[in-house]
């Protein structure tokens, strides 16, 4: 049985994760070192080595942290308006919110290579996550038509859509 972090090493994960992407951000991915990280979070060398083994590692945390937080973000806003008829234009809009923010477009300026390999790291997830948080829309729209909806190119276009967006700095509303 593994034990869970505490507090502090939660608080430390934290540190380093927010200085990776204060690094990603001024300079992109490459050439960050361990040393910059471990230094910019302010704790020892030792602290850095307990919680990543390699820069690699911190970055890809860096995405995971980005991913959850869209992925709360995404859920909040369907809670906040649940309706299925609503909900193709509530996940398009919080496309649009999460992609034209502050962390979005730093991203996108500091290195497009890294945004890229960000994007792809789980696309095939992404898609999948479109498809069940669309699910009661598609229901709808099948019901109406008679006909089933290819829910699988719907989602793979929503994320290759956003993807391409953000990817080249574009990012413009779709409903207009």
């Amino acid at each position: 049985m593994t034990k869970e972090p505490g507090t502090r090493a939660l608080e430390t994960r934290k540190r380093i994760i927010a200085a990776a992407l204060e690094l990603t951000l001024r300079q992109g991915e490459s050439g960050i070192t361990m040393t910059e990280i471990y230094k910019l979070a302010n704790i020892s060398r030792t602290s850095l080595y307990r919680h990543f083994s390699t820069v690699e590692e911190i970055l890809t945390s860096i995405y995971l942290k980005i991913r959850s937080e869209f992925e709360s973000g995404l859920q909040n806003a369907i809670e906040a308006n649940p309706s299925a008829e609503n909900r193709l234009d509530v996940v398009t809009d919080y496309l649009h919110h999460f992609f034209t923010s502050d962390l979005a477009q730093k991203l996108s300026a500091a290195n497009t290579s890294y945004l890229k390999k960000l994007s792809l790291i789980s696309f095939d997830a992404r898609v999948d996550m479109y498809k069940k948080v669309l699910g009661p829309y598609f229901d709808i729209a099948e019901q109406q038509k008679g006909a089933p909806v290819d829910r699988d190119l719907v989602a793979y276009f929503i994320t290759h859509y956003y993807a391409s967006m953000a990817l080249y700095g574009v990012m413009v509303d779709p409903r207009q």
